[in-house]
């Protein structure tokens, strides 16, 4: 039987693990394979695994703990796409505050699903902003040691660091980071790549390919540090459903709600790792995120228009308290829908903070 290519895509919160994997299950497509996703998620009702579907892909979505933690629940959700859609790729998204991967996951896969799987060389994707702060400056971005501890444990195990949106540096920027991020990560193959425009995707996919071995660095990870990073990252999942008695600007409001939640958690202040919101009507979908506290705010898509109805999606995670954090932007949404006349019909919220990591396996 013919062994399924199992990719595993990390990288910190905010690095742009979804879109590059979007982008690489087109091109597996385009080549006239069958191609399934997996998400994974902390909480329940993922932005993530909501892209993935209106962009027209098979996904299955593993909430409640990152993949260590439920390593049979992702065998599980690879069973139920094998059966679905008989896969010849399967592309997986760990949860962007995880580490430790290679020994919990990829050795895990290679040595009990050997017969079924084919495990690729594991990619971490890096943000430039960040790695100019945390890596180049030495600098810690709004983020506790802690949470620097894991951003640098993601990027050690990796057999493949892709510096990502290259496309947002100038040449001369990139061709020095690159060089800075080869001396700082020996043990990894460097690239760079932007997942918005596919810079680089050629290259990438080449080496994927050719590259003899996978996990081949294991770590020595202090977890008592891990969980404490960990913990110290707020968590919201939020839904809400929105109503009016005459259409009102969807994207409008988006945005306005987006700059809002920034204005206040830097009031704080409190660095953003990744908000993300999602607002389907019935004309389309609008998304919009923020990868940093000091960055502006960034249009996925604009197709949601102006609509009586809508449904919003938050994903926030946030170095705050979790319980602030939902106050925050539960009273930006209420203060936003009263000043428009909106209505508002809150349907599920999650908010915490990440629990200590137990790995159902780890290969040491």
């Amino acid at each position: 039987m013919k062994k399924i290519k199992f990719i595993l895509v990390g990288g910190f919160l905010g690095a742009g693990k979804t879109t590059a994997l979007c982008r690489l299950a087109r091109y597996y497509i385009d080549e006239g394979l069958r191609v399934g996703l997996i998400t994974n998620d902390q909480a329940n009702n993922l932005v993530d695994t909501y892209l993935v579907k209106i962009e027209g892909f098979n996904v299955e979505e593993i909430p409640g703990g990152c993949f260590c933690c439920k390593f049979n629940d992702l065998v599980l959700a690879a069973d139920k796409l094998i059966t679905k859609v008989k896969p010849d790729v399967i592309l997986a998204e760990p949860v962007g505050s995880c580490t430790d991967l290679v020994a919990t996951v990829i050795k895990p896969l290679k040595f009990y699903h050997k017969d079924s799987y084919e495990i690729s060389p594991y990619t971490v994707l890096l943000d430039p902003k960040r790695a100019k702060d945390m890596i180049i400056s030495g600098a810690l971005s709004g983020f506790s040691r802690n949470v620097a501890y894991i951003f640098m444990k993601q990027l050690e195990e990796s057999d493949i660091v892709a510096l990502n949106k290259i496309d947002t540096l100038k040449p001369a920027q990139a061709a020095s980071m690159l060089n800075l991020l080869k001396k700082k990560f020996p043990k990894s193959k460097v690239i760079g790549i932007s997942s918005r425009t596919g810079k680089g995707f050629d290259h990438w996919i080449k080496i994927v390919r050719t590259m003899k071995g996978c996990g081949r660095n294991i770590l020595d990870v202090d977890y008592d540090i891990y969980a404490s990073g960990e913990a110290e990252l707020g968590w919201l999942n939020f839904i809400a459903e929105l109503s009016a008695k005459a259409p009102f600007s969807t994207e409008k409001l988006l945005k306005a709600l987006t700059l809002k939640i920034k204005s206040s958690l830097n009031d704080i202040p409190a660095e953003i790792a990744h908000l993300k919101l999602a607002l389907s009507t019935g004309l389309g979908n609008s998304l919009i995120h923020l990868t940093r506290s000091s960055q502006g705010l960034e249009f996925f898509k604009r197709e949601s228009g102006k609509s009586s109805s809508a449904r919003l999606i938050v994903n926030a995670r946030v170095h705050t308290d979790p319980k602030l954090l939902c106050a925050l932007v539960t009273g930006a949404l209420n203060e936003l829908c009263k000043k428009e006349g909106v209505g508002l019909r809150i349907k599920s919220k999650q908010y915490f903070r990440p629990g200590r990591p137990v790995p159902v396996h780890r290969f040491v």
